[in-house]
């Protein structure tokens, strides 16, 4: 059995603007493009929520792999640093036909954005440990799709052939 907690993961990210804070400081806001309809958020404040967040999750991994490139190879004055700080959706359509741009705050300190970020990282590495184990097992009756709505097994799964060997 092997297990590590380094993975590697990569991403395309759509734009990164730099964006000046009403403290005229200035910070990074991670943008994405969606072609799709923004979600109505039209149930319980805490459904709103989970859609919220569950819409933000990419982006929240695109934003761990930009700080974790910049702190690898941070070779400048911290004075020079920029926070990485905002993300948007901006999804190119809605329920009134046109363009809705959603957008998240990680936090107002590095603290509390380190900490969000930190928790992805925790997601991811869990991620890869259950993959790692579940190829360990050697059983392919073993694989049940997972709950999180951006992972190909929903997909992918439905996709072999019958007679293989996920119908025995």
């Amino acid at each position: 059995t092997k297990t590590t907690d380094t993975f590697k993961l990569r991403g395309i990210i759509d734009r990164i603007d730099i964006v000046r804070e009403s403290s005229r400081k200035v910070a990074l806001k991670v943008i994405d493009y969606k072609t799709g309809k923004a979600p109505n958020l039209k149930y319980s404040p805490a459904m709103n929520q989970k859609i919220f967040q569950e819409k933000f999750y990419q982006l929240k991994i695109y934003a761990l792999l930009l700080r974790e490139k910049t702190e690898a190879s941070a070779k400048k004055d911290e004075t020079d640093k920029m926070d990485l700080r905002y993300l948007k959706l901006h999804f190119l359509n809605s329920e009134e036909g046109k363009a809705k741009p959603w957008e998240m705050d990680l936090g107002e300190t590095q603290e509390i954005r380190d900490q969000e970020l930190h928790a992805v990282h925790q997601d991811l590495a869990q991620i890869w440990k259950d993959i790692n184990a579940l190829v360990d097992t050697q059983d392919p009756k073993a694989f049940v799709h997972c709950d999180r709505p951006f992972c190909s097994c929903h997909t992918t799964r439905e996709g072999f052939e019958p007679g293989t060997v996920w119908d025995n």
